[in-house]
């Protein structure tokens, strides 16, 4: 179990417990199936790093920096990951797969804005104010997620799982919703940007 982030390029298979990161640089690091546990990278810069089939577990990751790193099958569970940009890590050349996945975390505020990120999973997440505009998330999961003001504007959406979600606000119009799901209730939504009238 490690505290402070030894000096090692590259770490395969580790288990990182409490680090205390916050408003740190990590550069040029590579992550393999490692584990972080309660940690703090609240604000910090994880430059040109590589995060490779990894866990983020109870983190703080509010308004970290993901500049040129590359995020291929990482999960975060139960962790803070606030006001990210996304569109500033490196995307380009990943293989097929669930780049990220989300379950019971808090990401308001983020932006995925022109991602190619089919697949992604956010499971009973809080996702507030965050841009999904112009990104392809065919297949992704939003299961119990709480949406409220995201947008979404010319999203591809295809085959996409709503069920659960609440608060979403979709312009069937500007999106692309085919094979979507969507829970019955929630989907009245959806026939407002039609300018239907339910009675």
């Amino acid at each position: 179990m490690e505290h402070v982030l030894p000096n090692d390029e590259a770490f395969y298979g580790k288990t990182f417990m409490d680090l205390s990161m916050e408003q740190g640089k990590v550069s040029r690091k590579v992550f393999e199936s490692c584990v972080f546990e309660s940690c703090d990278f609240s604000e910090a810069f994880f430059d040109a790093c590589t995060f490779k089939d990894c866990q983020f577990r109870k983190c703080k990751l509010t308004a970290v920096n993901v500049r040129n790193s590359k995020f291929s099958d990482v999960q975060f569970y139960e962790s803070r990951v606030l006001g990210v940009d996304w569109t500033k890590a490196y995307w380009r050349g990943l293989e097929l797969g669930a780049p990220l996945f989300f379950k019971e975390c808090l990401v308001n505020a983020s932006s995925f804005y022109g991602l190619k990120l089919s697949g992604v999973v956010f499971e009973d997440c809080r996702a507030h104010d965050v841009d999904f505009r112009e990104a392809t998330l065919s297949r992704a999961r939003f299961t119990g997620t709480d949406l409220t003001s995201s947008l979404f504007v010319n999203t591809d959406l295809t085959g996409a799982d709503f069920n659960g979600a609440t608060n979403y606000d979709i312009d069937v119009k500007k999106n692309t919703i085919k094979n979507a799901t969507f829970c019955r209730y929630e989907a009245v939504s959806l026939l407002t940007s039609l300018g239907i009238k339910l009675v």
